[in-house]
């Protein structure tokens, strides 16, 4: 369900009469998704919960876990008193704003309906990593993919409080995390994610074959392409369209994205202790709900892949090609007396720029990747997707950082970007449809784990 901007209309994605959203729109948040079609400020989501919490004293209430290496607090709203605890959690990524606006969804479906918070109660984190969403303030309300990476940042990986425990990196908000798992030992954790670029898929640290039709039907209804070609599934085990298990080994290869191979002698014991496997300890799971700002339909066939050889020699030339450009202006920045978290941040992608070309390059690594029946339409539409989406995003991050009388890493960005939307060709996602469709796949999710005709 969307709410149509020009006249307030609720409607399908068919057009048809539904049910409105449950979104609250007398709060600043809710108007924001709903009326002004973006994401709220973290001030708006601090405020929602607030006055949530003023309105339904029996049921809600906001407390503080602790504060962000900068001061700023972490702030979680409980919704309910049931034994049973559901923790979601979002702003894992500075960059991605689609949780914000599903948390607020959720928060008032929940409250809208008694069932939802008859056996499970509900803990929403409203930003896991608030210092780097003060940093990326300004892409909540992007309209364009330039609009977008003008604001653009993302923290070096091993300043991302969700995944700096898997590679031995401690930090105030990881712990408060850890800490807030081990509190509410709950039966399912979620992680809100979301792209610039993409469609929506799932990874769950639990068999998550059952969500593969419920994603389907919300996707559907909403007009939001089931992602079966993304990178960061590229290892992880299929058990249904767009929805992938995880397990701890998988990381390992999937930090070759992010820039951080984490050395071997942590595979058994960074990763377990991460954030995502910690439900585990109390016999709990992970689920990871990614969903795109704009859609592509290029990342959902599962045909077998066109010339994958040329086409993967050509994205490995691309990273290494642009890597090149890239390297040479972080070198030539006159040198600062203090490290800054955006030239930081900058040389994360630097490096995943230089471990993917090897990876992906048919010369070198990228011979497994050529094996029968691996390589589907889609999963190379993704790696050419990464081979746009990081240098976009390291231009982004350096063209804030250095002099801004340097006009060469805005060129860059904006030859770059052009691009990367020729590619693959980006719609627009309305705000409340993505955050419809997070809230309903969390929902689908929970009542999945309860027995036949129970509530949820």
């Amino acid at each position: 369900m969307y709410c149509d901007l020009r006249n307030g209309a609720t409607k399908g994605a068919t057009g048809e009469g539904t049910e409105p959203m449950l979104t609250d729109t007398s709060t600043s948040a809710g108007r924001a998704v709903l009326l002004h079609d973006r994401h709220p400020t973290l001030e708006e989501l601090t405020a929602t919960a607030h006055l949530l919490a003023a309105r339904h004293p029996h049921l809600c209430r906001v407390r503080t876990l602790g504060t962000s290496r900068a001061g700023r607090p972490l702030l979680l709203l409980s919704i309910g008193h049931a034994a049973d605890n559901v923790l979601v959690v979002t702003g894992a990524h500075a960059d991605e704003f689609p949780g914000r606006s599903g948390l607020v969804e959720l928060a008032h479906r929940v409250l809208a309906r008694p069932d939802l918070r008859e056996s499970t109660a509900w803990h929403l984190l409203l930003c896991l990593d608030p210092d780097g969403a003060h940093l990326a303030e300004g892409g909540h309300h992007a309209r364009t993919l330039p609009e977008y990476f003008a604001h653009y940042f993302r923290p070096a990986a091993e300043e991302q409080p969700e995944w700096a425990p898997a590679i031995g990196g401690t930090l105030p908000e990881s712990r408060i995390l850890l800490d807030l798992i081990d509190e509410l030992r709950p039966s399912l954790q979620f992680s809100l994610h979301g792209a610039d670029i993409g469609g929506t898929f799932v990874q769950a640290t639990r068999d998550p074959a059952a969500l593969a039709d419920p994603l389907a039907k919300s996707a559907a209804d909403l007009g939001i392409p089931v992602e079966t070609g993304s990178y960061d599934t590229f290892w992880l085990q299929a058990r249904g369209p767009g929805v992938f298990l995880m397990e701890p080994h998988h990381l390992d290869r999937q930090e070759s994205t992010t820039g951080m191979l984490a050395p071997d002698h942590r595979k058994d014991t960074g990763v377990l202790a991460g954030t995502w496997f910690a439900p585990r300890r109390h016999g709990g799971a992970t689920v990871i709900v990614e969903t795109p700002a704009w859609t592509s339909d290029h990342l959902t066939d599962t045909r077998p892949a066109d010339d994958a050889r040329t086409r993967l020699t050509a994205c490995a030339d691309q990273l290494r090609d642009r890597g090149r450009l890239l390297t040479e202006l972080l070198d030539a920045t006159p040198p600062h007396p203090d490290d800054t978290a955006l030239l930081r941040a900058a040389r994360t992608p630097l490096a995943a720029l230089r471990q993917l070309a090897d990876e992906w390059d048919p010369r070198a690594g990228g011979q497994d990747l050529l094996r029968p029946g691996l390589m589907t339409r889609a999963k190379l539409a993704g790696i050419e997707l990464w081979a746009h989406r990081i240098p976009v995003r390291t231009a982004a991050l350096l063209r804030r950082a250095l002099d801004p009388a340097d006009a060469r890493p805005d060129r860059l960005l904006r030859d770059w970007c052009a691009q990367y939307q020729r590619r693959f060709q980006p719609v627009r996602l309305p705000v409340a449809r993505q955050a419809d469709h997070q809230a309903n796949t969390v929902q689908a999710a929970v009542e999945l784990t309860r027995p036949p005709g129970r509530a949820a």
